[in-house]
């Protein structure tokens, strides 16, 4: 029995190889995490991976079957279920609390967030093209932008500047003046200054930023986020050309969040700079591709490709500047590869739109 596979194969082929280098990746970096809570199955989070990357090509495969053109609606509604998930993450309260756990399976609403709000978006913007060109067509936009942001940032700032500088690019490339940009970026850099003194998590973002400008002074240092910047800077540092090889990784034993945050630091440790750079080429194919396929779409499909590129663009780039230290400490998953449900299920939806906006292209 065959499977059909409709549209652009690229975007499958790298979409699989990363999975399963991020399997790899997982099983070695989430050791420290078995020995604490399952030392009976060191294969624990090995399983879990691979059951969430196997749940995730299914979705993708069931989404690439759909008429993209139809989920504009549907994000509209998804897009509301993200809010409510976010308000109940902001209204529990604590910074740390920025999961929910259904079944098992990690959600991060605020990755939800911004996957569904680039896809309102994007149905809007297509819906009326000149929506932009007046405050009063883009007031619905900015609205709802505004309230993504204001219940991600309060607890996780650097998801929140994300979500800012990816809506800001979509707008631009969707047609809004510069000069209107540029009045949109002053009020909204007061926002962001305005949270950066006064919100709960205010300290602990002051700390980081502290901490990448004072880099030099790194060993000294006995901050949290200095530990983290040592360890990783020590993984990337150790493994060289080639890399220790699979599963040979010591730094995974001292690094928090190795299997999610620091992943492609654990990746170079264990495959080297060569393993980096294929990587990064995959993600390159991945994007190029799609980048490709939105200079021949229209509408609602030109821009609902856009906004994918965007997205994953800035995740790898901002997880990997944090990894070779060009950043500060964020909690940013790389795509494919971290460990967690909700970043492979946003990855499964990316992969399947796209897919279902190629096919047609290439029908057409």
């Amino acid at each position: 029995m065959s499977i059909e596979i409709r549209g652009e194969r690229l975007l499958w082929t790298t979409a699989v190889l990363l999975g399963a280098i991020g399997l790899l990746v997982v099983y070695s970096a989430s050791v420290g995490l078995v020995f604490l809570h399952h030392p009976q199955m060191p294969e624990y989070y090995l399983v879990k991976q691979g059951l969430m990357l196997i749940l995730a090509l299914f979705v993708a495969y069931a989404v690439h079957f759909t008429d993209y053109r139809k989920w504009g609606p549907l994000f509209e509604w998804m897009w509301l279920v993200s809010v409510v998930l976010l308000s109940y993450t902001f209204f529990r309260g604590s910074g740390a609390q920025r999961w929910i756990y259904i079944g098992g399976i990690s959600l991060q609403p605020s990755e939800i967030g911004r996957f569904t709000l680039m896809g309102v978006l994007a149905y809007r913007m297509a819906l009326n093209p000149d929506a932009l060109q007046s405050w009063q067509g883009l007031m619905p936009l900015l609205l709802r932008i505004g309230i993504t942001f204001a219940l991600i940032a309060p607890l996780n700032l650097s998801n929140g500047l994300i979500l800012l500088f990816i809506s800001s690019v979509f707008l631009y490339i969707g047609g809004l003046p510069l000069k209107k940009l540029i009045r949109l970026g002053f009020i909204g850099s007061l926002g962001v200054i305005f949270l950066f003194f006064t919100a709960s998590r205010a300290q602990v973002w002051q700390q980081r930023l502290l901490s990448y400008w004072k880099r030099d002074a790194l060993y000294a240092s006995q901050t949290a986020d200095d530990y983290q910047r040592a360890h990783a800077s020590l993984a990337v540092y150790s493994g060289g050309l080639w890399g220790k090889g699979p599963g040979r990784s010591t730094q995974r034993y001292y690094l928090p969040q190795s299997y999610s945050d620091f992943a492609f630091s654990i990746l170079i440790e264990e495959y080297g700079l060569l393993g980096g750079i294929s990587i990064l080429a995959l993600y390159g194919l991945f994007l190029w591709r799609i980048a490709s396929l939105a200079t021949v779409a229209e509408g609602f499909g030109q821009l609902l490709l856009i906004g994918n590129f965007l997205q994953v663009v800035l995740q790898v780039i901002v997880h990997v500047g944090v990894s070779l230290e060009l950043l500060p400490i964020t909690g940013v998953p790389l795509p494919w590869i971290s460990l967690g449900g909700s970043s492979l299920l946003i990855q499964a939806l990316i992969l399947g739109l796209s897919a279902s906006v190629s096919w047609r292209i290439l029908r057409s």
